[in-house]
């Protein structure tokens, strides 16, 4: 499987297409490679999360999503971040209304924070019991060595390195593990 970004909304306020997206899922999907996919989120609001949802949902019609679509939000801790002064309760609201959007369209979804980050950003307690979650924690004892990251709350998926090579992509690449298995879905 293999996790692609879909698009992201930059500090400009604007959702953008990732340039690689379509040619990405294409060719995973050529590949025999089930797909998940991910938008990078800035939402300053619950409007604009479920702008940012609709907006993937009309991103991924026609694509076979095997996998979760995930929601990732980071960068909120740099100072000209546009989403730098949201509490943790109105972060934690935007990936709910992102999550429930785009579940709501019959799509399994995915929240993804760093290890670190779900102690002190987010609300993980209104989150773990209905979503599936994502860690990234990269750690001198990596997967299969370590089975699991050292998240203590209901886990999904393990991002263990962003050093991984895999043929036929130039640098690293991030590795994740799932401790789940889905089957070929048809599209939407």
């Amino acid at each position: 499987f293999a996790f692609i970004r879909i698009g992201y909304r930059g500090e400009d306020g604007k959702i953008y297409k990732d340039d690689n997206a379509d040619y990405n899922i294409q060719q995973a999907q050529k590949n025999n490679i089930l797909v998940g996919v991910y938008f990078f989120s800035t939402a300053v609001n619950e409007q604009e999360a479920k702008q940012e949802a609709n907006w993937t949902v009309k991103a991924i019609e026609g694509y076979s999503i095997s996998y979760p679509v995930v929601y990732d939000c980071e960068g909120y801790q740099n100072s000209d971040s546009r989403i730098v002064n949201l509490s943790n309760e109105e972060r934690t609201n935007n990936a709910i209304m992102y999550l429930d959007t785009v579940s709501n369209s019959g799509y399994e979804t995915m929240f993804y924070a760093s290890l670190n980050d779900t102690s002190i950003y987010w609300n993980m307690s209104k989150i773990e019991n209905d979503y599936k979650v994502w860690i990234a924690q990269y750690s001198s004892v990596i997967y299969p060595q370590k089975e699991k990251p050292d998240y203590l709350g209901r886990c999904h998926a393990w991002q263990y390195t962003n050093k991984g090579n895999i043929d036929g992509i130039d640098g690293n690449v991030d590795m994740v593990v799932c401790y789940f298995e889905k089957d070929k879905a048809e599209p939407k």
